[in-house]
């Protein structure tokens, strides 16, 4: 009987295994506001709608703070730390990766949604 085809097999179903299961740890999960405030973990993407008037950054402690409405109409304050994206004024949405601390959703990354140029184009075109 051959070994070599068999250790080959366990080898590929180790490996696969081993992807599988840092793929599963890593993986970062979309979550509402209502499921951020009890959730657990630092990498949680809290997509919304930016509040506008609640826009406000303190360019001393390199924070960036506004309050950020979801699907469902709940809000939470987000307090973000590291670089705004430089297109972050003109963003309406934005997706926050994170997680809660201090009654906050305190992020890392800011991933923005900025409303396309071609918007008004596609309307007038149909």
């Amino acid at each position: 009987m051959k070994l070599g085809p068999a250790v080959t097999a366990l080898v590929t179903l180790g490996a696969m295994g081993a992807v599988i299961t840092a793929f599963s740890f890593s993986a970062s999960p979309y979550v509402t506001v209502a499921q951020a405030k009890t959730a657990s973990g630092d990498r949680l993407h809290l997509a919304g709608d930016i509040i506008k008037p609640t826009v406000s950054r303190d360019v001393r402690r390199g924070s960036l703070t506004f309050d950020l409405r979801d699907d469902k109409g709940d809000t939470i304050t987000v307090v973000h730390r590291g670089e705004m994206p430089a297109n972050f004024s003109e963003a309406v949405k934005v997706v926050a990766i994170g997680g809660m601390k201090d009654g906050q959703f305190q992020s890392n990354q800011l991933l923005v949604k900025c409303p396309s140029k071609y918007e008004a184009e596609k309307a007038g075109a149909g």
